[in-house]
C-alpha cells in the first residue's frame, strides 16, 4: 500500500528548520522512505528581490508567500506521489500559516480572508507539525545570523515570532516542540525520535528492501 505524510518543520528564525530538513530526509531515506522536502518559499522571495524590508509592503509579500507556499506544497505532493518508493514522506520547511508571525494579526486574516481561506482547515494539510525551537530564545549567544542571507531579526524578535508559531499551530492533534539546544545534533536527534514515533504510531512504514 502506498502512503503519502506531510510533515512540517516550523518555528522562529534561527531554529534549524532549513538544516533540520536535509539531515532528518537523509535519515529517513536511510530508513528505507523517499522523502521529498518542500523549500521555505520566504528566502526564496527575499532572495529575488521581493523585499518587505525595503522594496514592497509587508501585506503584499506575505500573499506572495502563501500563494508560492500553497503552490509548491500541491505540486511537491503530486509528484512525490510519483517516486517509484511506495512510501513517501513529504516534508515542509515551514507552513502556510507561518507567516502569521511575521505581520499583525489582522492584516493575516485579512489575507486568509481575501483567499477564501480558512486556518483549520489549513492545518488539516499536515499530518503532523514539528516546532523547531529557535536558538534566540534561551541560548542568545548561539543564535546567528550567518547561516541566513534573509534573515535580520534579533533573538529577542526572533523568540517573539517564535512564540506566536506556536500558538498559530497549536490546536493541530500532533504538535510536538523541538526545544533549543546547545549541541545541534542532539536537537536533531530529537527530532527524528520524535518523527519516528509519530511514525509507529501511525503503523506508517518504509519499504524493506531485499539484502543483496
Amino acid at each position: 500500500m502506498r502512503t503519502l505524510t506531510v510533515l512540517l518543520l516550523t518555528g522562529g528564525p534561527g531554529g534549524g528548520k532549513t538544516e533540520s530538513a536535509a539531515w532528518l530526509k537523509k535519515k529517513l531515506e536511510e530508513e528505507g522512505f523517499g522523502v521529498v522536502v518542500v523549500p521555505e518559499a520566504a528566502t526564496e522571495l527575499l532572495l529575488a528581490g521581493l523585499d518587505w524590508r525595503n522594496s514592497m509592503e509587508n501585506f503584499d509579500f506575505q500573499k506572495a508567500q502563501l500563494e508560492l507556499g500553497l503552490f509548491r506544497e500541491e505540486l511537491y505532493k503530486k509528484y512525490g506521489s510519483k517516486l517509484y518508493n511506495p512510501n513517501v514522506i513529504i516534508l515542509c520547511d515551514r507552513g502556510v500559516l507561518d507567516g502569521s508571525g511575521f505581520i499583525e494579526p489582522e492584516l493575516f486574516d485579512k489575507i486568509l480572508q481575501e483567499k477564501g481561506l480558512d486556518r483549520n482547515e489549513l492545518l488539516k494539510r499536515y499530518d503532523a507539525i514539528f516546532h523547531l525551537e529557535t536558538a534566540g530564545r534561551n541560548n542568545d549567544n548561539f543564535y546567528t545570523l550567518k547561516n541566513n542571507k534573509a534573515r535580520i531579526e534579533t533573538a529577542s524578535e526572533a523568540a517573539m515570532e517564535d512564540e506566536i508559531l506556536v500558538r498559530t499551530y497549536k490546536n493541530h492533534p500532533c504538535h510536538v516542540i523541538i526545544h533549543s539546544q546547545k549541541d545541534v545534533e542532539a536537537k536533531f536527534s530529537n527530532l527524528l525520535c520524535e518523527v519516528n514515533r509519530f511514525l509507529a504510531q501511525k503503523g506508517i512504514r518504509a519499504e524493506q528492501r531485499s539484502q543483496v
